[in-house]
């Protein structure tokens, strides 16, 4: 993996950390960027910061468990390349096959 970070200073320009810009993984020699999921997010409790490996609550996410297409099944496809977790897989197979848009953004699969 390859990351892409940017340092974090206080006002005396003293280095106080990273910041992740931009993350890479190869892939059989290929390049793919990480990028967030959409409407996937664990809850934290209210006042407190997420911890690593603990996402906080998306407030984009509408809190819907069903599909955006079919209403009846749990999401559990992400569209690529805009990131939304919003449909089933047999809907996201269809949504595919048929040159669809996403449900959310109307972005191009």
């Amino acid at each position: 993996m390859i990351s892409y970070c940017v340092f974090t200073q206080n006002p005396n320009q003293d280095i106080t950390g990273l910041r992740v810009i931009k993350q890479v993984v190869l892939i059989n020699n290929l390049p793919y960027e990480i990028k967030s999921i959409y409407g996937m997010a664990n809850e934290v409790a209210e006042g407190e910061d997420a911890e690593e490996g603990e996402a906080a609550v998306d407030v984009k996410d509408d809190g819907q468990k069903e599909c955006l297409v079919c209403l009846d099944e749990d999401k559990d496809t992400v569209i690529m390349p805009c990131g939304h977790l919003c449909v089933c897989s047999d809907c996201g197979k269809g949504l595919v096959k048929n040159k669809h848009v996403c449900p959310i953004c109307r972005g191009h699969i």
